[in-house]
């Protein structure tokens, strides 16, 4: 993984974001090798355990980024519906206090062309439609 990539693509991201929201950013390239996404604002539909529409995102870079997409956990008390879509997936391993959002691996996912505004964006979509079989192929 390389920071001198990262650093500005969370740059890029946060940028991208405040023109709609105003999360809190931050990131560890030096020990878990990850970015966190603060009291990011979800779509309709979706409520943490307090019944408002805001919740944490993780992006898991690995040792492998950008060469491979990075894995999403989002806050675990965040709900759809009422209900748990298969896109929270509960029984993977994720960091204490998340679980793990299930977005397809992209088999076109190529280090020269996506970034982390790429894995934004396609978590944006997928949120959208969490009860999509695949949200990506719908939207």
């Amino acid at each position: 993984m390389n920071p001198q990539r990262v650093i500005p693509e969370v740059q890029d991201l946060h940028e991208m974001i405040k023109q709609r929201q105003n999360p809190i950013m931050s990131y560890d390239l030096a020990d878990e090798l990850v970015v966190k996404i603060e009291q990011l604002k979800f779509p309709d539909g979706w409520e943490n355990s307090d019944g408002a529409q805001f919740g944490d995102v993780i992006f898991d870079l690995s040792s492998t980024y950008p060469r491979k997409q990075p894995k999403v956990y989002v806050s675990d008390d965040m709900s759809y519906r009422g209900g748990s879509p298969h896109v929270l997936y509960a029984q993977s391993v994720a960091p204490d206090g998340f679980t793990k959002y299930c977005i397809h691996t992209l088999s076109d996912w190529d280090p020269d062309k996506h970034s982390l505004k790429t894995m934004f964006n396609i978590l944006e979509v997928s949120l959208e439609n969490p009860k999509a079989k695949n949200p990506l192929q719908e939207a």
